[in-house]
């Protein structure tokens, strides 16, 4: 360990620096993350303009549209969404159960500052925006926004690990160990808020 470490401290620092640099634009030239900015934009511009412009609109949307076939075909395509991340989030946990690359230490400060601090800082902030006036004095409403804190970690981290190839064991690790755990806290959560909110 000492030896990798003088062997760092005499690479000058600039060396590094580009070392660094080679590395971080290799990871954005790579063909998925330019595919995903190009079709994230040419999305977002097409969506904003069919859905601005009422007689695209009615080119594609609507039981009489011409182009009909482009929604019934982009709805397929979305239902199918769904199941394929669930499949990619079921293989992740499976690796989860084969590492041990990860401190225990680490795994359980993660675990619990993503469902028990975090929540606990979702709690005061809503209820202190609800005493200010910010947000309407429904319980239900409060209820779901502090539940969206107590979730465990969304799917698509998964998805993007994969998509880069970078930390795809550790993520599956704390996939695991957060939706396991997220069984317990999720409950105690919900528990919770009804009794106070309630």
């Amino acid at each position: 360990m000492d030896l990798n470490l003088q062997i760092v401290n005499q690479v000058p620092f600039w060396h590094r620096m580009i070392y660094a640099m080679r590395n971080l634009l290799a990871e954005l030239m790579s063909p998925p993350t330019i595919a995903t900015k190009f079709h994230s934009f040419h999305d977002q511009f097409f969506g904003f303009l069919f859905g601005g412009v009422k007689s695209l609109r009615n080119l594609i949307i609507g039981q009489d549209a011409p182009l009909k076939v482009i929604q019934d075909t982009i709805q397929l395509l979305g239902n199918g969404t769904i199941p394929c991340i669930t499949i990619l989030l079921g293989g992740n946990l499976t690796q989860g159960m084969q590492s041990s690359s990860m401190q225990p230490l680490v795994l359980i400060s993660m675990v619990i500052a993503r469902l028990f601090i975090l929540p606990a800082i979702g709690f005061f902030v809503v209820r202190a925006a609800a005493n200010f006036g910010y947000l309407p004095e429904d319980p239900l409403f409060q209820y779901v926004l502090v539940m969206q804190y107590a979730m465990p970690p969304a799917m698509n981290i998964s998805t993007m690990a994969q998509l880069f190839d970078v930390g795809t064991e550790e993520c599956s690790v704390i996939l695991l160990w957060s939706y396991g755990a997220s069984t317990i806290t999720l409950t105690i959560w919900s528990t919770f808020l009804i009794w106070v909110l309630g």
